[in-house]
């Protein structure tokens, strides 16, 4: 019999996770845990060795084992190497053995193994004891009960495990692409939380980046020319409610006692709406996000050197309306040509389009080249400065946008179908159709366009779902049929009548089934893109495109809307279909679609 020869353990680099006040130990992916590896055995590790993991996003320093945020203010989060790893009967995870614990365990296995010495028993530092029953037979014992001076001794419940020197038990990811496609910035809206989960923009743009990365293996692998995109978060909320502005302490001061948490909730989340429409806290926000937008756009362009693609702007709420608000105010000039003397003179003319503005708001059609009309009219009587960005986006997504009913509360009634925003070829309005806060945009652009219902968002699997499908067959069924009734009824008539004008006959005939026939997307809510009336106009605003898109509702929110309408509003994070719908827009404009998992 072969002798078993002893192998050193083998060890994969893992952070301290962070979410919600409870803490959990992440595998990094396989190419950080091998370079973080390859930098902790390096000859020139020092003090300052940093090794940048998950997409370039964090920096991780070797020495120190803390994990710091690249784009965002966040706490370091702790590194640890990992090699042993325990489970209790209580947790649901393994979880990492201290460093110089796990060098203790492994020391006590080799000698274990290589005198073939089992049923070893080892006492860790932190009074656990661990039963070595076998190379792969590995226990934790409970700790020892403690006497104290009066000699009686704790009861503390006792808690078995295993012990595992491997990494079967984790799921490691093999990594992101270096080559990014295109950069999103995405703002959030109202207060400092994105769901029911309070989880900050950070944490939900985490979750719609890895959705992004699971759509581009499954819908875009089959172009090699795909690799991924890169999704960073703008927080402005920090900006209206630091310690700097007082304001909280002012709301505190005012704020009466009853019902504590939800006037806390107002304070933090509703009146972010009231801050945005007043001038001091509005200039805030621009300039918050404005200066963001091109301090993390010079940050990622150092740490991407070699990026070539485009960028675009994700807003949720009433952070689309503050991208709208910035982009109506860009200036439609190439960054080359942007010297002083022609900002000088931009900025020149653009004071003289403010005199118009002390004129009343009647049905004006805005122009491409957008003045300070649109934010100023009937809301702000002074005017607010915003900073221009360094880099014009392709494309603006609004999700669950109330874009719509502010520029109507502002005096625009209409937009007219030369409105453009001057840096930003691309416009999309996506909502889930029971979204309290989303308005529609395409009204605005064409009033025919009223009646014309939103584009339907696909589904990511491909097609509409199932209830809708079946919906949309009875209603056709049912439009067929009364066709036929009536059409057979319209030729009794003439046959038993033939002196009945014909031409009125017709007529009739026309509007009985007109009306019997459902109108095109009246009860799903939507309309299938391309197949609108050619002579309807939407505008320039998205390239003369569709503009409104409707996500499917789920079987289960069919059965009420009303339940289900607030958490539509938070639903844009978790969305597969959202975030599809933008993955496809995207690289629509690079001449690569997307095709569904079947295909692959």
């Amino acid at each position: 019999m072969t002798p078993q020869i002893y192998r050193p353990v083998y060890h994969h680099w893992f952070y301290k996770h962070t979410v919600s006040g409870e803490s959990t130990w992440t595998p990094f992916s396989m190419p950080d845990s091998l370079a973080l590896e390859e930098a902790f055995t390096s000859t020139d590790l020092s003090p300052e060795t940093i090794v940048a993991t998950d997409g370039n996003r964090y920096d991780v320093n070797v020495l120190r084992r803390e994990r710091y945020a690249v784009y965002w203010e966040a706490a370091p989060s702790e590194v640890r190497r990992c090699s042993w790893f325990s489970k209790t009967n209580i947790d649901s995870k393994f979880i990492p053995y201290e460093e110089n614990v796990a060098a203790l365990l492994e020391e006590e296995y080799r000698i274990a193994f290589e005198r073939n010495e089992w049923n070893r028993f080892v006492t860790i530092p932190n009074s656990e004891t661990v039963l070595f029953q076998g190379p792969d037979t590995l226990v934790r014992l409970p700790p020892s009960p403690v006497t104290d001076n009066w000699g009686s001794t704790s009861s503390s419940p006792a808690h078995y495990g295993v012990l595992k020197r491997t990494m079967d038990e984790f799921d490691i990811d093999e990594g992101e692409p270096a080559e990014i496609d295109h950069l999103f910035f995405v703002v959030h809206g109202i207060g400092p939380w994105c769901d029911f989960k309070f989880r900050s923009v950070q944490e939900v743009v985490d979750d719609f980046r890895s959705i992004a990365l699971k759509l581009m293996s499954s819908h875009f692998h089959s172009s090699r020319a795909c690799n991924r995109v890169e999704i960073l978060p703008i927080s402005w909320h920090e900006s209206v409610h630091s310690e700097e502005t007082g304001v909280d302490q002012l709301l505190r001061n005012i704020t009466l006692e009853s019902i504590p948490r939800l006037r806390d909730f107002t304070n933090n989340t509703l009146l972010d709406i009231l801050f945005y429409t007043t001038h001091i806290y509005s200039q805030a926000i621009i300039t918050s996000v404005s200066t963001d937008l091109n301090r993390l756009y010079h940050l990622f362009q150092l740490r991407n050197p070699t990026f070539k693609g485009d960028v675009s702007l994700i807003g949720h709420s009433l952070g689309s309306l503050i991208l709208f608000d910035i982009l109506s105010h860009e200036i439609a000039h190439s960054e080359d040509d942007m010297t002083p003397q022609v900002v000088e003179r931009i900025l020149d003319e653009e004071e003289e389009d403010l005199v118009p503005e002390l004129k009343p708001m009647n049905k004006k059609t805005l122009s491409r080249r957008i003045s300070n009309m649109l934010l100023e009219a009937g809301a702000q009587p002074a005017k607010l400065i915003y900073p221009h960005l360094n880099f014009h986006p392709s494309a603006l997504y609004a999700l669950g946008s109330p874009i719509g009913v502010f520029m109507t509360v502002r005096g625009l009634d209409t937009f007219g179908p030369d409105f453009a925003l001057p840096t930003c070829s691309y416009f999309y309005n996506v909502f889930h159709p029971y979204d309290p806060v989303a308005y529609r945009i395409e009204p605005l652009i064409n009033q025919e366009l009223t009646s014309l219902k939103p584009a339907t968002v696909p589904h990511h699997m491909g097609r509409k779902r199932m209830h809708l499908e079946i919906r949309e067959t009875f209603q056709k069924m049912g439009a067929n049929i009364k066709e036929r009734v009536v059409g057979s009824v319209v030729s009794a008539f003439r046959r038993f009548y033939p002196g009945i004008i014909e031409g009125s006959m017709e007529a009739t005939e026309e509007e009985v089934v007109n009306s019997s026939a459902p109108e095109s997307g009246r009860e799903s809510g939507t309309s299938t893109p391309g197949k609108e009336d050619p002579n309807l106009s939407f505008g320039i605003l998205n390239a003369g495109n569709r503009i409104d898109y409707a996500l499917q509702e789920s079987p289960l929110e069919v059965i009420n809307e009303y339940i289900f309408a607030v958490g539509s509003h938070l639903c844009y994070w978790n969305s597969e279909d959202t975030v599809l719908f933008i993955l496809t827009k995207t690289y629509e404009g690079m001449g690569i679609s997307p095709s569904s998992p079947s295909q692959e």
